[in-house]
């Protein structure tokens, strides 16, 4: 009997030890991300067990997850995206919910809002059995600000800098802060944010926070700084991170260096920008330099060199520290060497070398109607840089040829060249070969012209034409001259335009019982024409119509009968646009 108990006890503890291993099947679990309000988006990473890692996106699940049956515990853990910001930092688990097995919440165990978990329960069987949990997150925000300030003395008053603000789940904001100022409170997620200067303007000293603990990292050379955010309610900004940007300005300076020992001690003008004017005396090395003026980091400056007469920039005589930095070089020794360069943070420095430069020769031209010879004379600077003077010289120039002046003239000085006038002409036209020499306008009705003196030759060339010079573009009158040749009377062709204009010239006394009393051009929708009266004892007269080009070249010639003692049109003959002035005289 001992021995059947014995068997019976034996089975039952097998019984005890079997079962647990043969009950326990496999379920499995799903998990959903909802979003509430305000929304939330983004990926979002959890564990099940303590070892099964999943993720799911905001408004989508996992795949049916394999567990135990029985209960599974959920955790949410922290994500991380690429961008640093964790979803722990900036949302909250406001909810947690089952759906399936059985009604709503029926398999929800257990939950813990605070902790991002819960425990639900799990039945055996494949994976339409699921227990389906639903974890919904919110946003957490908190508030941000941000000051500008300066080093004393800076000179950056009145100035505005932007910032970008970047926070979680793409959040992004701008500001633009005076000087002295501070931004509105920026509602951000919670967690930190990034924010940085904008532009190359950024020449940041320090960065600091209120409290200085929300300061996370920083860098001065970017002008970026990452600010903790706390969580608060909306409104609530008391408990806000307010971070300050302070800024220095840039200082640039300009050196001169003498590329010749003559030219050690010369005083030489400078511009920054077209405007603010400093003086530098060259020495024979570095340290000849002025302070010209404190800009804001990021600024471009253009600076250019006043020219001097017999002098140039050296080739490479530009040059900048540090030699990390560039400039763009411009201008032209007559009207300044230039340089434009972005101010770098700290100091930036433009050393310029002058060198003396080889003199040039001047060679007038005259072309045009006339005759004989054409006085002009020569002002401006004379001598060797740095000697150089002030003078005056006359030459002689036969019309439809060319003259050399006297001597050479210092290089980029410039020369007032002048013409006498000449009886019965006027200058129509004067031309600076090569272009670039001509300094400013002509005048013509003066007769003179501004021209640089560059390597080599430099030509002005004046053209005459009889009587009076090719009045303004869109008519008008023109003075009276007296050509030396018959009674002819000369009329300057206006510009084409879409109105009528006149053109009238003044005619010469007349020698014949008939005589032409006036001449114009006019000009019409239609075309041009000439109009002309002539002064006669007889009903009509007949006239000669000289057509002339440029250069003074006769394009044609006509003979027309018109009626006398009016104003009237030539008949039959319309003026083409090679046509620069016309010829009336009796035949």
């Amino acid at each position: 009997m001992k021995r059947i108990l014995v068997l019976v006890a034996g089975m039952i503890a097998a019984a005890i030890f079997v079962v647990p291993a043969f009950a326990q099947g496999t379920g499995f679990v799903e998990i959903c991300k909802a979003s509430g309000s305000p929304g939330v988006t983004g990926t979002f990473s959890f564990l099940v067990n303590g070892s099964i890692s999943a993720t799911a996106r905001a408004g989508e699940c996992t795949a049916p997850i394999a567990v135990p049956e029985g209960t599974a515990t959920i955790l949410e853990t922290n994500y991380t995206d690429a961008n640093g910001f964790a979803t722990n930092d900036y949302t909250a688990v406001s909810a947690i919910h089952t759906s399936q097995p059985g009604g709503p919440d029926e398999a929800l165990s257990s939950f813990n809002l605070a902790g991002r978990s819960a425990v639900v329960d799990v039945v055996g069987g494949d994976e339409s059995t699921t227990t389906i949990a639903t974890f919904t997150n919110v946003l957490v925000q908190g508030y941000v600000e941000v000051c500008k300030a300066q080093v004393a003395g800076a000179g950056l008053d009145g100035q505005s800098f932007s910032y970008t603000i970047q926070g979680a789940m793409g959040f992004a904001a701008t500001a633009n802060v005076l000087v002295g100022a501070c931004s509105n409170p920026i509602y951000a997620p919670a967690g930190h944010v990034n924010i940085a200067e904008g532009g190359p303007s950024a020449f940041v000293t320090s960065i600091s926070t209120q409290p200085s603990s929300r300061l996370l990292d920083s860098d001065l050379g970017a002008g970026t700084a990452t600010v903790a955010v706390t969580a608060a309610p909306l409104g609530a900004v008391s408990g806000e991170s307010i971070v300050t940007f302070t800024n220095n300005s840039a200082q640039l300076k300009i050196c001169k260096v003498a590329g010749d020992e003559a030219l050690i001690g010369q005083s030489y003008t400078f511009t920054a920008n077209g405007t603010a004017t400093f003086t530098v005396t060259a020495g024979a090395g570095a340290g000849h330099c002025v302070l010209a003026g404190r800009y804001r980091a990021g600024t471009s400056i253009t600076v250019v060199e006043t020219p001097s007469a017999g002098q140039a920039v050296a080739t490479d005589g530009i040059s900048i520290l540090p030699s990390s930095r560039t400039f763009v070089r411009g201008g032209s020794d007559f009207l300044g060497q230039s340089a434009t360069v972005t101010l770098g943070s700290g100091e930036t420095v433009l050393t310029y070398t002058n060198v003396l430069a080889s003199p040039g020769l001047l060679k007038i031209c005259k072309a045009g109607a006339g005759t004989g010879l054409a006085t002009f004379t020569v002002a401006g600077p004379r001598g060797t840089a740095p000697g150089i003077t002030q003078g005056t010289d006359t030459v002689m120039v036969p019309v439809g040829g060319c003259a050399l002046a006297p001597s050479s003239y210092p290089y980029a000085g410039i020369q007032t060249i002048t013409e006498t006038p000449m009886a019965g002409f006027s200058v129509s036209s004067i031309t600076v070969a090569d272009a670039d020499r001509l300094a400013g306008t002509p005048n013509l009705p003066g007769g003179s012209v501004r021209a640089f003196i560059g390597s080599g030759v430099t030509v002005a060339t004046f053209t005459n034409v009889a009587g009076t010079a090719t009045p303004p573009a869109g008519g008008g009158t023109a003075g009276s001259g007296t050509p030396p040749a018959a009674p002819t009377t000369p009329a300057a062709a206006p510009k084409a335009s879409s109105s009528a204009s006149t053109t009238a010239v003044s005619a010469p006394k007349a020698t014949k019982k008939a005589s032409v009393a006036k001449v114009q051009i006019v000009s019409q929708k239609s075309g041009r024409y000439v109009v002309v009266r002539v002064s006669g004892a007889a009903k009509t007269a007949r006239i000669k119509v000289t057509l002339i080009g440029t250069h003074s070249k006769v394009l044609k010639v006509a003979l027309r009968t018109v009626k006398t003692n009016r104003a009237v049109k030539v008949g039959n003959l319309k003026l083409g646009p090679n046509v620069r002035s016309v010829k009336v005289a009796v035949a």
